[in-house]
């Protein structure tokens, strides 16, 4: 299966609220998305440059179009230092277990190196926090080639939990 990504935005609100789970919430924000909640976020989506400091993308299902997760870049995000950008993914219940998070995450690695230099800086690693017992996003970083610092922070979604903080050298081909 092919996946096809587009700038995450308000026409994809009904398939994530349906589609979301536990899991996914715990990882994204700490809690199940309410209507207004995700779509005042999915407008601010929508007003993102593909190309800007922040983008989220939809990860559709080439063809149907169906949405099966998503995934972001973020260069503003707590903890970064120049010529890093956060790098997120995650994938709706119903196309979890299906070796999808793979050529996800690679879709957004290669995003990643295609975006401009940022005042003179260009990018050098993706960053990447991911829970110590989120093992299929651990799985999907190896797969990368990204490698566990073995830093603690903050878990993303807040709350008391923790992430390891995971590198990606992004000059690579």
């Amino acid at each position: 299966m092919r996946i096809r990504l587009e700038r995450l935005g308000p026409g994809h609100a009904e398939e994530i609220l349906t589609g979301q789970d536990e899991a996914l919430a715990r990882e994204i924000i700490g809690r199940p998305w309410d209507r207004e909640r995700l779509e005042e976020f999915l407008a601010r989506c929508a007003r993102w440059r593909e190309d800007g400091p922040v983008v989220e993308f939809a990860a559709l299902e080439e063809g149907s179009g169906r949405l099966l997760g998503g995934g972001g870049l973020n260069r503003l995000a707590p903890g970064l230092g120049p010529g890093q950008v956060a790098l997120t993914y995650w994938l709706l219940p119903g196309a979890r277990g299906r070796g999808l998070g793979a050529p996800l995450a690679a879709a957004l690695v290669e995003r990643a190196r295609g975006l401009p230099s940022e005042r003179g800086t260009t990018l050098q690693e993706a960053v990447l926090l991911i829970a110590p017992d989120n093992i299929a996003s651990q799985t999907v970083a190896r797969t990368l080639d990204a490698r566990p610092t073995g830093a603690l922070v903050a878990h993303p979604a807040g709350g008391s939990r923790q992430a390891e903080r995971w590198v990606l050298d992004l000059r690579g081909s």
